[in-house]
């Protein structure tokens, strides 16, 4: 492959989607490849056609100022939602609506990550913990502090045996392994 004469080409892009008021912070695919949800500062999660490039039906609400992340359930029925008010939010995608939502952050949700399984949510928060959750009964099983003055990232290993945590403060990354 050539290096110094080829250009990288430019992508325009195919849709271009209004109606978020706030910056947009996340973006998820659905399964199917037709339509993304986006959550933004507004406090909204909105549902995309990616075809037409229009919103389907009314953005989704709940009693929040902020939507600052948002991560898909691994059957895609599900997202979950980290907010300013600290608490995590899981929506059914079908119905459009809050199904549950675990307090427990005094500040920002700002990253979140499903285990493998689907049974368990990681929550990462400008509190500087990651939380584990337990899905079917909405408690938190898990509590780290994690030395980062923010919670930036959060992820599973493929096998949901480890959680990694990336934040601010000296570029930390913690490992742990993970048993309930």
């Amino acid at each position: 492959m050539s290096s110094s004469t080829s250009e990288t080409p430019a992508i325009t892009p195919r849709q271009t989607m209004r109606g978020h008021t706030g910056t947009v912070r996340h973006v998820v695919h659905l399964p199917g490849g037709r339509r993304i949800i986006t959550c933004s500062f507004d406090g909204s999660l909105r549902l995309w056609d990616l075809e037409s490039g229009t919103q389907i039906g009314e953005d989704w609400r709940d009693e929040n100022d902020g939507v600052w992340s948002m991560a898909l359930s691994p059957n895609g029925e599900i997202v979950a939602s980290g907010c300013f008010d600290g608490k995590v939010r899981l929506w059914d995608i079908e119905t459009k609506k809050v199904i549950y939502k675990w307090t427990g952050h005094s500040k920002v949700v700002c990253a979140l990550c499903w285990s493998a399984d689907g049974e368990r949510v990681a929550s990462g928060s400008w509190d500087g913990t990651a939380k584990v959750w337990d899905v079917k009964t909405g408690k938190n099983i898990l509590t780290i502090e994690t030395r980062h003055t923010w919670v930036w990232a959060v992820t599973y290993s493929p096998d949901s045996s480890k959680l990694a945590t990336g934040g601010y403060e000296k570029h930390l990354c913690v490992t742990i392994n993970v048993t309930y």
